[in-house]
């Protein structure tokens, strides 16, 4: 936040020397490097985005789509990115298709299952998260990946929470993109996303709004100036990407997945059921199905406890806690939540 302020003064200071894609183009290709080089991806494929959901806009708005085609995404898939989806096949007269992750998820098995049982033919796209961000599932993206490719079509993943969380999958076999977020677990400033492409890609994907780069060859200065923005949460990132590793040599980060695995031993002491099997729970992050009480009596009781944590329904209508846990967390955050749980739950 101290290096967003100072990069604000900055650019507020000369706006017209700071801002606009000549000025800008350069630093976010030196940053986009350096975050590539944490992550693995290639830095000619991938690019800044201010989001991920207009990471998604402009896969959804660039990428062929004709009609008869069919585009399968998991039900598990953040609202926002499957309703673009549903707009563009609705356009294109191809076909979307929306298939149900059984919970708790136990593994590829009970999914490609599912997803044999949706779908008969080809696919052209397979869009999932590779974290789902309500029901906190790691997706086995190889066994995901093998069945879109054996239908022909190719795999978007949805990483808004793998940056800084989990390696993040590259682009290429059956994987035509990744687009997510950096604000989530880097301590970057919101907010910022990435999206990087299989080579294919990258002459055809542009933003989803067409502002006064949208026709550079480019793919940096392409993506480098949407209109009118704040690029600070992007100037920032490297700070994001220095404190960052300063928790990880620490240890300050493998502190907050024994946080989160004492999470899971709370919750199902209470009764609680995690979504997943042990094998699929990111780092960092834990679901768990309360049965018995509905949103609204959770998040007012949490709400009550000054607890943040997201509280929402599966498609089954069953109440979903998840639980999210980051350096500023301790035993006695648990602590709390576990007893203000246990009161709610007897009830």
């Amino acid at each position: 936040m101290a290096t967003a302020r100072q990069l604000a003064d900055q650019i507020e200071a000369d706006p017209l020397g700071k801002l606009g894609s000549t000025a800008l183009a350069p630093r976010f290709r030196a940053i986009c490097e350096q975050l590539c080089a944490d992550l693995r991806l290639h830095p000619d494929h991938t690019v800044l985005t201010p989001n991920t959901t207009s990471a998604s806009a402009a896969l959804i708005a660039s990428l062929p789509l004709a009609e008869r085609d069919v585009v399968v995404v998991l039900d598990t898939e953040y609202a926002s990115v499957m309703r673009g989806w549903q707009v563009r096949c609705h356009q294109a007269g191809a076909r979307f298709v929306t298939v149900p992750v059984s919970l708790p998820f136990t593994g590829p098995e009970q999914l490609l299952a599912n997803l044999d049982g949706a779908v008969a033919g080809g696919v052209t796209y397979l869009v999932a998260s590779h974290i789902s961000s309500s029901t906190a599932i790691l997706f086995p993206l190889d066994e995901v990946g093998q069945w879109v490719a054996a239908r022909g079509g190719r795999l978007l993943v949805d990483t808004a929470h793998t940056p800084g969380h989990v390696p993040a999958p590259v682009p290429g076999g059956p994987i035509a993109a990744v687009f997510g977020n950096v604000h989530k677990w880097y301590p970057a400033m919101r907010s910022v996303g990435l999206l990087s492409l299989a080579p294919d890609l990258v002459d055809i994907v542009r933003p989803a709004e067409v502002s006064l780069t949208w026709d550079c060859d480019d793919l940096t200065e392409r993506f480098s100036w949407p209109g009118t923005f704040d690029p600070t949460p992007r100037l920032s990132v490297p700070a994001a990407i220095a404190q960052y590793t300063e928790w990880c040599e620490a240890g300050r980060l493998a502190a907050c997945q024994r946080l989160a695995d004492r999470t899971v031993t709370i919750m199902v002491a209470l009764g609680a059921t995690p979504t997943t099997s042990p094998e699929f729970m990111p780092p960092r992050m834990r679901a768990f199905f309360l049965d018995g009480v509905s949103v609204v009596d959770v998040k007012t009781a949490l709400s009550a406890a000054n607890i943040r944590a997201w509280v929402g329904s599966d498609a089954g209508g069953r109440t979903i806690l998840r639980v999210a846990t980051h350096v500023y967390n301790d035993a006695a955050d648990l602590s709390l939540l576990g007893s203000t749980i246990k009161e709610r739950l007897a009830r």
